[in-house]
């Protein structure tokens, strides 16, 4: 079909070539196929950076001094070094599982006594979505002096939820900083309430990350992923949501290092 447009003065014509079929095309169908394939490209990509972060450990972070923490308190070294399976801790007990990640995924963890689970720099809890039979909640208090913790909150627990298909505590999801340079993990040594899944309480803090190397050696020196993913727990039981002062490791439960 030819359209022949005249200007004002009436001069030469213009021929303008109008097909019938790109009249009628309709443009929504293209506009959509292409934000559907952009949102696929978008969710691959996050989800290849969110499955590939845990080669590094984290999103790197501004470098900070560590302050150095000796204690008197009970420690505890939990082997997390599978990144598979999670180390499952019942500090009341003192018993631990090593369970795959698969049984996490199907929701079969209330087969078992537990409070915190430990998975290279993922903590979960028994409680949420990874067991929403369980009743595992924490508190992050931030650097806050761990003595001066005396008691228990008795709510704003926060639980586990499921974030781009991965089982998180966000209390937990930042407890340390990532120096780009050595592609080193140093706990920022916050302090945590733990609600306890028999109704009891702790306070904890992770002091340590490395095995045989305190998070401090690895500024300078690039420690090696088989160093890595052994986390030194500080931890007090409270009695009756109160944590008492002056603790000796004679009073308080102490677990065996966990491999």
């Amino acid at each position: 079909m030819v359209f022949k447009l005249y200007n004002k003065a009436g001069q030469a014509p213009l021929n303008l070539l109008c097909c019938d079929k790109l009249n009628s095309m309709n443009p929504t169908p293209k506009i959509f196929l292409m934000l559907l394939a952009a949102t696929l490209i978008f969710h691959t990509t996050l989800d290849y950076m969110i499955n590939s972060i845990e080669e590094f450990e984290t999103v790197p972070l501004p470098p900070k001094k560590i302050k150095v923490i000796s204690t008197n308190n009970p420690t505890i070294q939990v082997n997390a070094k599978a990144k598979e399976s999670w180390m499952l801790v019942n500090f009341s007990s003192g018993k631990t599982h090593k369970v795959p990640e698969t049984e996490a995924e199907k929701n079969t963890l209330n087969n078992y006594e537990w409070d915190l689970g430990f998975s290279r720099t993922k903590i979960i809890t028994n409680g949420g979505a990874t067991n929403p039979l369980g009743e595992t909640g924490v508190i992050n208090l931030g650097p806050v002096d761990f003595e001066k913790i005396s008691t228990a909150p008795k709510k704003g627990y926060v639980e586990d939820k499921v974030s781009f298909g991965n089982l998180i505590n966000q209390e937990f999801s930042g407890w340390y900083n990532y120096r780009t340079r050595t592609h080193n993990i140093e706990s920022k040594n916050n302090v945590y309430i733990v609600k306890l899944a028999k109704k009891g309480f702790m306070k904890m803090r992770i002091l340590n990350y490395y095995c045989g190397k305190k998070d401090q050696d690895c500024r300078s020196t690039m420690c090696s992923r088989q160093e890595a993913a052994c986390l030194t727990l500080e931890y007090v039981l409270a009695e009756n949501g109160q944590f008492p002062s002056n603790i000796s490791k004679a009073t308080n439960k102490i677990l065996p290092n966990i491999n």
